[in-house]
Order: C-alpha cells, then structure tokens, then sequence
C-alpha cells in the first residue's frame, strides 16, 4: 500500500491524549503517533485488555486505564495534554438499545473534555464524528454531501444525535476561549480488526460464512452505495487532524463511493470463491455519496488504500486469526 507523509508535529500538540484508545479507531491512532511521529501519547479506556497492554508497550505511549465520567480524574489527565482526540463512544447498535448512556457518555464526556480543556489551555480537540448525522441516504440521486450544505438531519439515529449535539459543543466553547478544533464526519470503517456488529465488519462476516461452507447472507439490496474507508486511511486523517492549519470546521473522511455487490463480490473473488454464492435480502438500502473536497483542502490528502489492498488485508488478517495457536 502506498504511505502518505505523515504531518511535521506542532510544538504546541507534543502531548496527546487518545480516548477509546482499545478500539478499532483508537488503537491505530495510538501505533501510528508512537511510530511515525514525535508526538507523547496518553491513552486512556475505561478497562484494561490485552489490546491495551500491547499499545503500553510502544514508546512514548502511557496508558491510563479510566471512566471518562470520572470528572476529577479526567481534569487532572486533561492539565497534561496538549491536545485530545476524542474517540471513546457508545456506538450505533448500543446506543439504539441504551440511548441514556449514549448520551450521557457521548454528549456529556465530550462536554467534560472540552470544560477541562477549555480551563487548562488545551490547543486542539480533534473529535471523532460521523456522516450518519446527514441522515439515512434514501435518495439513490443525491449529490455527495458537503459539510456546509444546509441540512435537516431528518431520519438520524440516536448515535448521529449525540455526535451532533457534541459537534454543536465544540463550537459553543471555542467562542468560549476553548480549543481550537475539527470535527472528522467518518464514513464506514472496515480493515484488520474491525469491530464486530459495524458495516465495516460485513467483511469478516463473509468470510466466516465461507469458512463454514455456508453461503454469506447480506441484508443490503445490491445497489446500495456505502463511502467504505479503510482504517490506516482514518487514522491519517486524525493524525494529519493535529496539525491542520484550518480549525473550528467539519472534515468528511470517506472513501470513494461503492455498491453493496462491488464490495462483497470483491472480497469473496479475493478469497477464492464464486460471488454468485452470496444470498442477497435486499432488506436495507443506502446511497452513501460523501464529498471528499474539504479532506483534500483541509488535511492534504484523500484515502489511498484501494479496495482490493484494504480487503486483502481483511483476508490477511482473518487467515491469521483462524490459525490454531
């Protein structure tokens, strides 16, 4: 895969703190700041795992196993960094089935973080959004979606509420004297450990199916548009995030736009098998076109895993997960 130039570190963001750093998103950011920039991490996630023990021992990485509603504790970690990335969410699935606690640790955790920030001089806050907050994506005709469009976010989830709301915080405080931020709206994110129950994980999902010599079951109609990203892809855009010259606006991350069929076929070709054993619900359908011109103009690049290298990872991966250890 080709690699983008990793950003020169600002002075005045050497230190980060990454929450939801054992998570797919948040573990990658953590091994691409320890390895490819100068930048001192402190990782933080409410538990201990082995993921976490892993990132520990990366240089210059500190982990710190704690609640984000712990508000002193949080206080005291925040008065040691010089900018957050924000990541730790109640994600899609779980916050439809517990919509207090998504709102009371994506909207409330993000007000903490930025209160803290904005009292002890945090420079930059970098918060991990979502697309989902432009609605269902019903219209197969729509043009991508800007992040200055005017919209009505009609027909969201109660996970794109919350990411909505906290993005309306980020503003509020930097009126306030707060940091100085960007929003990153990210599409779905698939790759080497993807997390279960996503889009993203349609992938892995396949490909159990064919290991069992079951026919691999998908509930989007074939049509269906999704802005797919690859997860190195994601974690460049939040590290490019910590130096962009422009602040207090949305990014979309997102890769090119591809149909339900597109992906799914690819990934079983690219693992030996016939697409035609796929057996398609066509219970869901998505036109997902994101535009990708503020992602060039803001932080320099736009993704460049193509398809097959991002799912001949997947593959990779997943070989390598079902061998007896």
């Amino acid at each position: 895969m080709s690699q983008a130039a990793t950003p020169v570190p600002d002075p005045v963001t050497a230190r980060v703190l990454v929450t939801g750093a054992a998570g797919f998103v948040g573990s990658r950011v953590v091994e691409m700041l320890a390895g490819t920039t100068d930048h001192r991490v402190i990782a933080l996630d409410v538990v201990e795992s082995p993921r976490l023990c892993e990132l520990a021992s990366l240089p210059a990485v500190d982990f710190r196993a704690m609640d984000l509603r712990d508000t002193d504790a949080l206080e005291s970690v925040v008065s040691e960094t010089d900018a957050i990335v924000h990541l730790a969410a109640v994600r899609t699935q779980a916050a439809k089935k517990r919509p207090k606690d998504a709102h009371d640790i994506n909207v409330g955790t993000t007000y903490d973080l930025l209160s803290a920030a904005t009292k002890h001089g945090v420079r930059r806050f970098v918060f991990g959004s979502t697309n989902t907050i432009y609605g269902p994506y019903q219209d197969p005709a729509t043009e991508p979606v800007r992040e200055d469009r005017p919209w009505v976010p009609q027909g969201i989830n109660m996970y794109a509420a919350t990411k909505l709301a906290s993005e309306a915080y980020l503003e509020a405080f930097a009126g306030l004297g707060g940091p100085e931020y960007i929003a990153l709206r990210i599409g779905p994110i698939y790759g080497p450990r993807v997390s279960p129950g996503s889009n993203g994980s349609l992938s892995v999902e396949i490909l159990h199916a064919l290991d069992r010599s079951e026919r691999p079951i998908v509930s989007w109609a074939r049509d269906s548009v999704h802005s797919f990203v690859y997860i190195d892809d994601v974690a460049k855009a939040i590290v490019a995030s910590l130096s962009a010259a422009q602040t207090g606006l949305a990014v979309n991350v997102v890769g090119a736009p591809v149909t339900a069929e597109t992906f799914c076929s690819r990934i079983v070709e690219l693992y030996g098998h016939d697409p035609s054993q796929i057996e398609w619900k066509s219970e869901r359908t998505r036109y997902q076109r994101v535009s990708q011109g503020r992602m060039r103009e803001v932080l320099g690049f736009a993704p460049e895993t193509t398809l097959d290298e991002g799912l001949q990872s997947v593959i990779n991966w997943h070989r390598k997960q079902s061998q007896p250890r």
